[in-house]
């Protein structure tokens, strides 16, 4: 979310007008999107947010997803990596950045590390400020979503590999756990802000899941993490039917006379 200034200078007697790339705000849209299954609902919610999103997290965003948004995208750079753990664990993530954006540094987190999902690290500059984005697909076996050790471990690495990060830090997606596991409070008790219970949102999920496992309802699998100076402008959860999990839609303020650490 950004508009444009004109600045006026002279130089040896003559005027100078140019135009400055000024970003008042940073909007992330988080999404496990299921492959497309509902591609029709997808495209509409894809269209209608790239209109002002400046980044797109994607979980579950295999080939069908990525011809999708090759086409809709077209002013976005993508960063992708996929993992292989099994038929019901493979991870295909997808991480779409306005093409105005600064983007300074990509990694991928957890790619050998044993029991865990994957994780998509991706540092750009706005206004001077380094933001600091982590795509997270947490491991989904077992269906619990409680803790063990790979989720545990998980969290750690993570954690750590953004400890000594100076900048805004926004750690989001899909983890597959319980909202109350000790896997995410290990998040918290590092200084980040938990948008989910701090916002009191009732569900991530959404029928879609619950008519498949109706004996085993759940209803959180979702998180996006911040630090705590952040100025967030703007988070919700809206109840769209796009995918079995619902968005997470983050506005965060780069007004730099705010602290954001």
């Amino acid at each position: 979310m950004h508009f444009f200034y004109a600045h006026k200078a002279i130089l040896t007697g003559i005027d100078i007008c140019f135009i400055v790339n000024y970003y008042s705000a940073v909007k992330i849209v988080f999404l496990n999107i299921w492959d497309c299954t509902n591609k029709d609902n997808v495209k509409e919610f894809i269209e209608k947010h790239a209109q002002d999103t400046d980044v797109f997290c994607l979980q579950e965003a295999y080939e069908k997803t990525k011809w999708l948004c090759k086409d809709i995208l077209l002013n976005y750079n993508m960063v992708a990596d996929c993992k292989y753990l099994s038929d019901t664990d493979y991870f295909p993530q997808a991480t779409y950045l306005k093409k105005d954006t600064n983007i300074l540094f990509s990694e991928t987190l957890l790619l050998n590390t044993p029991g865990t999902g994957l994780a998509l690290y991706t540092h750009i500059q706005i206004n001077d400020r380094d933001v600091h984005i982590c795509n997270v697909h947490g491991v989904s076996e077992p269906g619990d979503k409680l803790d063990n050790v790979g989720r545990l471990r998980q969290s750690r690495e993570i954690i750590e590999r953004f400890r000594s990060l100076e900048g805004i830090k926004i750690i989001g997606g899909d983890f597959n756990l319980e909202l109350n596991t000790k896997s995410l409070k290990m998040f918290e008790e590092s200084g980040y802000r938990n948008l989910i219970s701090e916002y009191k949102v009732l569900t991530t999920r959404n029928k879609f899941v619950w008519e498949r496992f109706p004996e085993s309802k759940q209803y959180f699998s979702d998180y996006v993490f911040v630090n705590r100076g952040l100025k967030v402008k703007e988070f919700s959860v809206p109840d769209v039917e796009v995918s079995d999990h619902l968005p997470m839609i983050l506005v965060v303020d780069l007004d730099p006379s705010i602290s954001q650490v």
